[in-house]
């Protein structure tokens, strides 16, 4: 099985914004998705987003696949067929590539114990 490398643009996520919210101390600028307009739903220990990955059939920019919500069965029927091929590609997955370096090691192996060292033993 490979590894893989997943991008998410969580601004694609629907009903999703940037605002600045002012704290006590300083101003931070934040992601808002609302729970109850967006495909995100609370489960009994987080809120979730599912998704769906898609082999791509030309791969584009190392991308391998294309990452899509997964909607409820209830949620896609009620769509119609124009807003279902129209939802939103959010991310893309590509295959984590493992580089693998080669040290080289210099052997000394022909030199007489004690020669050219100055080790203890």
């Amino acid at each position: 099985m490979n590894n893989f490398g997943i991008k998410i643009n969580l601004m694609k996520v629907k009903s999703s914004f940037l605002t600045n919210l002012k704290g006590a101390n300083e101003t931070k600028r934040c992601l808002v998705i609302p729970l109850d307009s967006s495909d995100v739903f609370e489960g009994e220990k987080g809120i979730y987003l599912n998704l769906a990955a898609f082999e791509m059939k030309e791969h584009k920019y190392q991308d391998t696949h294309l990452v899509k919500v997964n909607l409820e069965k209830e949620g896609y029927e009620a769509l119609t067929e124009e807003e279902r091929n129209n939802q939103p590609i959010i991310g893309s997955m590509k295959p984590i590539i493992a580089i693998r370096t080669q040290t080289e090691v210099t052997s000394n192996a022909s030199a007489e114990p004690g020669e050219g060292d100055d080790l203890p033993f």
